[in-house]
């Protein structure tokens, strides 16, 4: 609009006037929101809440260009001075063979050496080299033999009730969960590699079954740690899509918990947790937590650093300096109290320290939040308003022991899982669920604790066979 037209505006009356201004500040805001999808669209995992793997080529080679780093010009690998890690020598009453090795000729004199004894000097170098010999399965054959008595009844024997369960042994079963949760392997590929590597034909339907026998197995290991949940006074909590359903995982000091299921909402927390959960829960925003728990929680710095560095970025894309300011300050805010983090955790500073330290900071953030709520920018004061409403929440890793101020180790935790539903795309039936959630609980908890996952697997296979007590994963964790 030139300034004749705003003239002829004006002279129009009221009415008119009235009616072409709030036009024009409908289609200010009808901008402003279409600026605000435009920046959530570009948003990625470093300014969002996104996973890594969710972003695209072009978003990675874009922040490689804007990027500050300055290449080193190193190059890859081991830099000079860096204490390298070699695989250490079995002691030589260990190792299977022996192969002596000597010089044949002298290279001065010409001389025969042979292997005479006395003219070696010193030690021998050691070179041990690790070999698979080709793999034979063992089949054992149980012949049944029919005994008659002196009364001429026949009576038939019976096979050992760990044997009658299946045609494959306890080890060779618990391959086939371990080559499925651990290594990510599919039904078909698992039959192609016991056939490849170790020398068995196993139909997919066999396979499916010892999965299933499998899955029946690790059920009282998984009703064990289930219960072991509520009791602990801090757990780590995530989710992730598992094609229509939903994986949660719950972090616990010395053991994982995977659980499929069909919503997100806050009646899983319910239904794995109980009605009320006594301890600490390090999470993120997500509003399920924060409807279920009304109690201590612990909001994950990690992904307030990607909330600013988004929130930024917003304020950019809608050239909204207000945004920007607050998003800058929130960001020096959360560098600062980390760096009191480290200290402490370092050993430079200790509890009571670092809550001393903190104070200042911890003003400053929520004194930030209200300045927000009260902005006329309305995306600053709606981010501003609902993390106000969480300011209690953002130090309760200052306060009490065993509290991360991420939930980063959840996060580590579930990755593994999201690789493998990137190659299995979830499951199709409520039972293949609990497969999923059983084996990732076996498998990634004895990762957490350093414990042979294949050596439990089996073991737990063998107590199930023999109707004897299952191992337990809690043992170690007290």
């Amino acid at each position: 609009m030139d300034k004749k037209q705003a003239e002829a505006l004006y002279d129009s009356g009221k009415e008119p006037t009235v009616e072409k201004l709030l036009e024009y500040d409908r289609k200010i805001k009808e901008l402003d929101e279409l600026k605000e999808k435009n920046a959530k669209l570009e948003s990625d995992s470093q300014n969002s809440s996104k996973p890594p793997s969710s972003d695209n080529p072009q978003q990675r080679d874009k922040r490689k260009q804007n990027s500050d780093r300055k290449k080193s010009g190193r190059k890859p690998g081991g830099q000079p001075g860096h204490k390298g890690s070699n695989r250490e020598l079995i002691p030589v009453e260990e190792v299977d063979d022996v192969i002596s090795c000597y010089a044949e000729v002298c290279e001065s004199c010409k001389w025969f050496c042979g292997c005479k004894k006395s003219h070696v000097l010193g030690e021998p170098l050691r070179w041990q080299q690790v070999e698979i010999p080709p793999i034979e399965p063992v089949v054992i054959e149980y012949q049944v033999f029919t005994l008659c008595g002196k009364c001429a009844e026949a009576h038939r024997g019976c096979l050992p009730p760990e044997v009658a369960i299946s045609n494959f042994g306890a080890r060779l079963t618990a391959m086939v969960g371990y080559f499925t949760a651990v290594l990510h392997v599919s039904r078909r590929m698992v039959r192609e590699c016991f056939e490849t590597l170790l020398g068995v034909r196993l139909a997919l339907g066999s396979i499916q079954n010892l999965l299933e026998q499998t899955s029946k197995a690790l059920q009282p290991m998984d009703k064990e740690l289930k219960q072991a949940l509520p009791k602990e006074a801090v757990l780590g909590a995530d989710e992730t899509g598992w094609h229509k359903r939903w994986l949660w995982i719950f972090v616990a000091r010395g053991f994982m918990y995977f659980h499929v299921a069909k919503s997100r909402a806050s009646l899983v927390l319910k239904e794995i947790l109980g009605e009320i959960y006594c301890g600490i829960l390090c999470v993120d925003r997500w509003g399920a937590y924060t409807k279920y728990h009304k109690g201590k929680l612990q909001i994950c710095w990690a992904h307030l650093k990607r909330n600013f560095e988004g929130f930024k970025k917003l304020g950019e894309k809608i050239e909204c300096a207000e945004a920007i300011a607050f998003a800058e300050a929130m960001q020096k805010l959360r560098k600062r109290l980390m760096a009191l983090w480290y200290r402490f955790k370092e050993g430079d500073l200790d509890r009571g320290q670092l809550i001393e330290k903190s104070k200042h900071i911890r003003y400053e953030v929520k004194k930030r939040l209200q300045i927000g709520q009260d902005s006329e920018e309305n995306c600053v004061r709606v981010f501003a308003t609902r993390l106000l409403k969480l300011n209690s929440n953002l130090f309760t890793f200052i306060l009490h022991e065993g509290v991360d101020p991420t939930n980063n180790f959840s996060e580590r935790g579930i990755r593994p899982a999201v690789q493998w539903r990137k190659i299995c795309f979830g499951n199709r039936s409520d039972a293949g669920a609990v497969l999923t959630s059983r084996l990732l609980t076996a498998t990634r908890t004895c990762w957490l604790k350093k414990r042979n996952a294949l050596e439990f697997l089996v073991s737990t296979i063998i107590a199930y066979r023999k109707s004897l007590p299952a191992p337990s994963l809690l043992e170690q964790s007290r």
